[in-house]
């Protein structure tokens, strides 16, 4: 197959998050083939936030099923949500469930595995495309803030018998599974028990303020004070945060060393 010539000034940079090596070098080669010859590969959610954090790439192909602390939707929740790069989800799943929870992520597109050259040229070619026209349109450069979603606001609302409560985001401290029930801890010693999964509530939260520290935690980023190898700290309160989560948190935050 030839080099398709592409109408850009310099090659998109494209970054693919797949854990399969062979699937992922087999796309680097395509997009190589394609023209598109700044890419870079991540296997995983923290080496993909890695990647954004050291070069933001103009797209990003994300597998729906990563292997780690989060999954390639959850991670898509996080660059929509945090990082405002576009992306286009590739999945060997197309269920109901799975398109729904992906959709509400805001991808630029799907690519179906097994896929051809012609489906990943198609799908990349399209998402840049409908990245320029929308930010040439409407003469912003962030193509993100073009997608209104419940998150746009400040705050949930949690229904007491008849009554919705309104909390803010920042006064939503943190959220602890227990079987069955979830309960939302807030400022002023409130607390609010609903019978919810976890990620029943934290769908319904905006992914760049709250955090999964552990199977049964989630965390308020912002009110997070100190963290440890074995917990975050909300002031005076100590969350537990999992092995296996630590490395994916601490990967979002901006972070130096003093001597």
């Amino acid at each position: 197959m030839a080099v398709i010539n592409n109408d850009y000034d310099q090659s998109p940079r494209i970054l693919i998050v797949e854990d399969e090596p062979f699937i992922a070098e087999n796309l680097q080669e395509m997009l190589g083939i394609f023209g598109y010859e700044q890419t870079e590969i991540a296997n995983s959610a923290n080496q993909a936030i890695k990647a954004i954090k050291a070069s933001l790439p103009d797209l990003i192909l994300l597998d729906v099923k990563i292997k780690g602390d989060q999954d390639g939707i959850e991670l898509g929740g996080i660059i929509h949500e945090q990082y405002k790069v576009p992306f286009v989800y590739i999945t060997s799943y197309s269920d109901k469930e799975t398109v729904n929870r992906a959709k509400h992520t805001r991808p630029l597109g799907f690519i179906v595995k097994p896929f051809t050259k012609d489906d990943v040229y198609a799908a990349i070619e399209v998402a840049l495309f409908n990245k320029q026209r929308i930010a040439a349109s409407s003469g912003i450069s962030n193509i993100s803030t073009l997608n209104p979603t419940t998150y746009s606001n400040d705050s949930i609302f949690i229904k007491k018998k008849t009554l919705l409560e309104k909390v803010k985001y920042s006064d939503l401290m943190w959220i602890e599974a227990d079987g069955n029930h979830i309960t939302l801890h807030a400022t002023k010693d409130r607390s609010y028990t609903v019978r919810k999964s976890l990620k029943e509530i934290t769908d319904k939260l905006p992914k760049d303020k709250f955090l999964r520290v552990h199977k049964s935690f989630v965390v308020q980023v912002d009110a997070v004070t100190a963290i440890d190898t074995n917990h975050v700290h909300l002031e005076d309160k100590k969350i537990p945060i999992g092995r296996s989560y630590y490395n994916a948190f601490t990967a979002t935050l901006n972070t130096i060393s003093a001597s």
